[in-house]
């Protein structure tokens, strides 16, 4: 059999797969199946007026220090970098764009699945107004997306799922969407620090 076309074995999160054409293994792959997907789902949440009322008052506490943020994210930043020289990973522009793409995947995951979707699941239109029924859906949904764009395993999507729900605990106790944003950006890089090659 040609080696091109062998079946990749699983990886610490993606699923093994039959077809090398399937399997992620670029940095683009990710950008378009999943940081697209993440981003339109924000976007759209966006273009409601009570959606972008409640991003503002998510980030009241942003507005009135934002010192306190920018110390805050050059903390998070160091660590990242000094982890990234503690584990020897090979630090070049790949590996910055990475970085600073995970930033932007926690932006848009946080506004779309902490806030935008759980308001709009518990809104008048569907008559729910338990907030945790609409964190509960969101993160489902969350967990569900990160299965199919990133082939994730399902043992992956579970934690996914659970850390999605321990973002929603913090934001509906802080009220601090750019604080949660913050966490999740280091978690996630945590997770995946360093973009994928031919296997994780």
């Amino acid at each position: 059999m040609n080696e091109s076309s062998s079946p990749i074995p699983a990886g610490r999160l993606q699923r093994g797969s039959v077809s090398p054409e399937s399997y992620i293994s670029k940095f683009r792959q990710v950008l378009r199946r999943h940081g697209l997907t993440m981003a339109s789902i924000a976007i759209v949440c966006l273009l409601l007026p009570f959606i972008q009322t409640a991003l503002l008052s998510s980030l009241d506490n942003l507005f009135r220090n934002p010192l306190k943020y920018l110390l805050w994210t050059l903390l998070v930043a160091t660590f990242i970098f000094g982890f990234l020289k503690y584990t020897k990973r090979e630090f070049d522009l790949r590996q910055l764009i990475w970085v600073g793409y995970l930033f932007m995947i926690s932006v848009v995951e946080e506004i779309a699945f902490r806030l935008s979707l759980p308001l709009l699941i518990t809104s008048d239109v569907t008559g729910i107004s338990f907030f945790w029924i609409g964190a509960l859906i969101s993160n489902l949904i969350f967990a569900t997306i990160h299965y199919f764009t990133l082939r994730w395993k399902l043992n992956a999507c579970i934690f996914t799922f659970l850390g999605g729900m321990g973002f929603s605990r913090m934001l509906d106790t802080t009220g601090d969407l750019s604080a949660v944003i913050l966490l999740h950006w280091a978690i996630t890089f945590l997770n995946t620090p360093s973009a994928p090659k031919s296997q994780n």
